[in-house]
């Protein structure tokens, strides 16, 4: 058997890699007609989440400390998920705080990162002049980061000092299409938000 020695952030950088085929697998699989080719589908698929879950237990002893599930249940996209839910999704988030005037996001950019804010003031600003600042605890920016085609539909600047929840992996969005119900919560959040946000 052939052995590959990777660093931790080689392991990271395949796994995302790996989460993101695996993302574009799920609606090719269920738009797919052909009987032998959804069958050539799910074994890739099954192959890539055996791998995934070998490569997660070989970064488990590396891994940071996860964000308390308690400071998430504020988030607006979050609404009603259970602890265990919470407890499940709360490894994916990291802090950070970041002065005024910093761009969090750019229009038309590739969506790599969510933000949730917690303390400060976030500007967001489009190329059709809509302009609205968020300054509440647990709202969302940067919400294309869940939908495809994954670009940023608007830019995002904090216009004061900010404390940010903030989801850089890929596995985010494969956390929530592994577990459907969960997932169903989150859109169903996220409809919600952005549909408040075109009103």
């Amino acid at each position: 058997m052939a052995q590959i020695e990777l660093t931790q952030d080689e392991m990271k950088t395949l796994q995302e890699i790996l989460q993101r085929h695996l993302a574009e697998l799920l609606p090719e699989i269920a738009f797919t007609h052909r009987k032998d080719y959804i069958q050539f589908l799910k074994k890739r698929k099954e192959f890539i989440e055996n791998f995934i879950r070998r490569l997660e237990r070989e970064q488990s002893s590396g891994r940071r400390e996860a964000i308390s599930p308690d400071r998430l249940r504020g988030v607006d996209f979050l609404q009603g998920l259970e602890d265990g839910e919470l407890q499940s999704l709360s490894q994916f988030f990291e802090e950070e705080s970041v002065a005024e005037g910093v761009m969090l996001c750019e229009e038309g950019a590739r969506a790599e990162r969510l933000f949730i804010l917690e303390e400060g003031r976030v500007s967001i600003r489009s190329k059709t002049g809509r302009q609205y600042s968020i300054d509440a605890p647990g709202k969302m920016v940067g919400w294309s980061f869940l939908v495809p085609p994954f670009l940023y539909t608007a830019s995002a600047v904090t216009t004061a000092p900010s404390r940010l929840l903030v989801i850089k992996s890929p596995d985010f969005y494969y956390a929530l299409h592994k577990e459907p119900r969960m997932g169903m919560k989150v859109i169903n959040n996220l409809a919600q938000v952005v549909a408040s946000r075109l009103t």
